[in-house]
């Protein structure tokens, strides 16, 4: 029988005898759950500052090492429960690192293990962060129906159990996921949500680790993505310059990424000058990064340039050749 099936059949009645504890092996403790999570945690600081190649493969070495003492450990039901929790938020954030990685299929899979390690230990914040990877993937794969009705069950579960952050986070969700369906005015609406969310999680001391790039700057960065997407490029620069001014150097990844995008909107916004510099500061930025999402938007910006044909657009290209970034015809939503 294989797995999903198994969880859709049976779900949390098998809990307790899923994480029955093993007789034979190593005994695995408290101690050791804490040496696992303190790893798991490494993983995003991996994953931010050198991309998603990278960090998959010390997540693959984290995953492993969990398993096996899931798989050959004497534990007792509890440190059983917190190790199959603990396999389900590494697929989770596998999921992420695959995307970044440029690995949809991947991905989709990671995420997929994740929602079943979720339904298995009853961890509704982490059936959340799944379903919403879930729906930034369907949002690429060109599956509105799926992306909305991933976030919408998301947003469900997050409205029972999560607090201002995680609702925060959901919202932006459900505002990408409506934006690629064309829904602009309920993606507007979600975006406004997000926004009085993010302004109560001040007091938010319970928020989960993955949480932890939401604020100002991701509400900023969608409310650009949904400009973009109804065709107000002038618009969406404002809130882009602010995204990149407030993601701190934790983030340096994603502040590479979203200068990237900068330079791609005010290159189709015909500031050629400006998104020149952009483009060689995140393409500067990116040295040492191994991130399939960065690559492909310097790139993007780099066939924009072509297209133009200056003398600024020129130099240009030559310094991004120069950093390792090579035009062509590929474009990130």
């Amino acid at each position: 029988m294989q797995r999903r099936q198994f969880v859709v059949d049976v779900g949390a009645l098998l809990g307790a005898s899923v994480l029955a504890p093993v007789q034979v092996g190593r005994r695995i403790g408290a101690a050791d759950v804490q040496v696992f999570r303190a790893k798991v945690a490494d993983l995003y600081a991996i994953d931010h500052t050198q991309g998603g190649r990278v960090a998959r493969r010390a997540a693959a070495q984290v995953l492993q090492s969990v398993e096996n003492a899931v798989t050959g450990g004497v534990y007792l039901a509890p440190v059983g429960r917190d190790l199959h929790a603990l396999v389900g938020t590494i697929h989770s954030h596998l999921g992420w690192i695959e995307f970044d990685a440029g690995r949809k299929a991947a991905a989709r899979a990671a995420c997929t293990e994740a929602l079943t390690s979720a339904r298995l230990v009853g961890d509704p914040l982490l059936e959340v962060r799944s379903l919403d990877s879930l729906s930034l993937l369907a949002v690429e794969q060109r599956r509105p129906w799926e992306a909305i009705a991933a976030a919408t069950a998301s947003g469900e579960i997050a409205q029972r159990h999560g607090g201002p952050k995680v609702k925060s986070v959901v919202a932006l969700r459900q505002a990408r996921a409506l934006s690629s369906a064309g829904d602009h005015a309920g993606a507007r609406r979600a975006l406004s949500q997000a926004l009085t969310w993010q302004d109560r999680s001040d007091s938010d001391t319970d928020a989960p680790p993955w949480t932890a790039f939401a604020g100002r700057v991701e509400v900023d960065y969608a409310t650009a993505a949904w400009h973009v997407g109804a065709g107000q490029l002038a618009h969406a620069i404002p809130f882009l310059r602010s995204a990149v001014e407030l993601l701190g150097p934790k983030f340096s990844r994603n502040a590479a990424l979203y200068r990237a995008r900068l330079a791609e909107v005010l290159m189709k916004a015909g500031n050629v000058e400006e998104a020149c510099a952009e483009a060689v500061a995140s393409a500067s930025a990116a040295q040492g990064m191994a991130s399939a999402r960065l690559a492909d938007r310097l790139s993007s910006v780099a066939s924009l340039a072509v297209r133009v044909d200056t003398a600024v657009a020129r130099d240009c290209i030559e310094e991004l050749r120069v950093l390792g970034v090579s035009a062509r015809k590929q474009r990130m939503v």
